[in-house]
């Protein structure tokens, strides 16, 4: 019975796979994605509301006419309407017409930057202190817009969930001995450092189709790492 049930396990979820590979733009990448960009939206805009009211509560969100919201408010839509048509770079681009941009900053010593899934970026006021022009800046936003571009949010929910459903049938097709924590991180580290990397890259591209100087890209990028400090995600 056993080998049944891994045999259709098998066979159903190679199905699934292909079906839903998607090829990422710029890099050609071709990634596994279960939930649609609609999907993605929601998740986002619930997880970017509760935030902002978190945030708002504590006294952290800076205003709209604070000016370093409307810095990086400046910057980030000027690299994201680039990012609107990608039709040149080949894959799926098609979710990124929907998008409704918004950018919030959090008065925190963090340094630090995040993109919620639908385009909402937030970004720490720590990070003020460590880059040293608008360019830099524009290579942390180009990063975090490039997130939304290559669906990243989409592959690491995509990891959770398969990491989950294929340990509970793995129990059941081959004994739980063969299911172990190593396989399940094994599944999920890789494309972390993958993704940061391939943001990197379509970031770069971004920043320079916005007309920012991209040879300040790395200066961004190593000073945030040189510093002890967290790169952005």
């Amino acid at each position: 019975f056993g080998y049944l049930v891994g045999g259709a396990v098998v066979v159903g979820g190679a199905t699934t796979y292909v079906s839903h590979l998607e090829t990422i733009p710029y890099t050609n990448r071709r990634h596994f994605v279960l939930i649609s960009p609609d999907q993605e939206r929601a998740l986002g805009s619930k997880m970017y509301q509760d935030l902002l009211a978190q945030q708002r509560k504590a006294g952290k969100l800076l205003p709209q006419g604070h000016k370093l919201t409307r810095l990086v408010k400046g910057i980030g839509s000027k690299i994201a309407k680039e990012a609107e048509d990608l039709s040149d770079w080949g894959g799926k681009v098609d979710h990124m017409k929907k998008l409704k941009w918004e950018f919030n900053l959090v008065d925190s010593p963090e340094v630090n930057a995040f993109v919620l899934p639908g385009g909402k970026v937030v970004v720490y006021t720590g990070l003020f202190g460590v880059l040293k022009s608008k360019e830099e800046l524009a290579m942390v936003l180009a990063h975090e817009i490039a997130h939304t571009v290559a669906r990243h949010n989409a592959e690491k929910i995509t990891q959770q969930m398969t990491s989950t459903v294929l340990a509970a049938l793995a129990s059941l097709a081959l004994g739980a001995d063969f299911v172990s924590t190593p396989l399940i991180l094994g599944l999920q580290l890789p494309y972390s450092r993958q993704c940061e990397n391939e943001a990197d890259a379509i970031g770069l591209q971004l920043m320079a189709r916005a007309c920012f100087a991209p040879q300040n890209g790395p200066k961004a990028m190593s000073r945030l790492s040189g510093e002890g400090n967290s790169m952005p995600e």
